[in-house]
């Protein structure tokens, strides 16, 4: 294991303690409120200060986080699942199906991910079901695309050909042949994809169209940090420290991937 890779699954790994595990050590509220600790410096009782309503930004952060993650996997999730079912469906069976499939990817990819998603937020609201919906709106293209042609390329080898000339059903061949050859490319494309839906819901939360207060979510924190810029600068650093961290840390583990399997 190289140490591009190995510095990826340990920032990883720290992220995922910070805010899995710590959560339940200090069990500290991110909604408590005290205005006679407001905008405190960090200190031993305030790891990270206090915001301008009192309330720990370090606990903040870390319910922040399992949102952030919560929606990032689920979108990941979804997309794999969707895009990888339609992909092998149109490689595998080609002529209209692979047209029909194809063109709704078209249609999917006419409207620009991010701006679907800020008007759908912005439209039905920042909930998290209303993200997860509108992040994943586009964002299973990217896996149809790429499993369509791969399938398209993997059904001709001879070891599938010999396969159907045996009589073994599509089903099989697809779990036997089809998709041990696809895990390691859509494993990279899902690493990126948590990735960059973690930068989405940061963007919506900054603009005010994502998650809703008084829920934590880093880049509302951003953004309501912003104001407090001068005399409360841990308000901004540490929600996008924690931003770049873990876009980094997913860039790091996909990247190693994509190079070890020649993508």
């Amino acid at each position: 294991m190289t140490l591009p890779r190995k510095c990826g699954i340990l920032i990883i790994t720290l992220v995922l303690v910070a805010v899995l595990v710590i959560p339940i050590l200090v069990r500290t509220s991110p909604l408590d409120q005290n205005l006679s600790l407001t905008l405190s410096q960090p200190g031993r009782d305030h790891l990270l200060g206090t915001d301008h309503l009192g309330r720990s930004v370090f606990s903040r952060l870390t319910h922040g986080g399992r949102i952030s993650l919560a929606i990032s996997i689920s979108c990941a999730a979804i997309s794999l699942f969707i895009g990888s079912f339609l992909g092998i469906l149109a490689g595998f069976r080609e002529g209209l199906t692979d047209l029909l499939i194809m063109r709704l990817v078209d249609a999917a990819l006419a409207f620009p991910g991010t701006l679907l998603a800020i008007v759908l937020a912005g439209t039905l609201g920042g909930s998290m079901l209303t993200l997860m919906f509108a992040l994943s709106a586009t964002m299973w293209c990217d896996y149809c695309r790429l499993v369509r042609n791969m399938t398209r390329s993997l059904k001709h080898l001879e070891h599938v050909q010999a396969g159907k000339l045996l009589g073994f059903r599509t089903p099989f061949l697809v779990k036997k042949y089809i998709v041990p050859e696809i895990l390691p490319q859509i494993f990279t494309l899902s690493t990126l994809g948590v990735g960059r839906t973690i930068l989405n819901i940061a963007g919506l939360g900054f603009l005010g169209i994502g998650l809703q207060p008084p829920l934590p979510e880093w880049g509302s924190m951003v953004n309501q940090g912003i104001g407090f810029l001068s005399e409360a600068p841990w308000l901004v650093a540490a929600p996008g420290a924690m931003i770049f961290l873990t876009v980094f840390g997913f860039q790091l583990l996909a990247g190693q991937w994509s190079d070890n399997k020649g993508i």
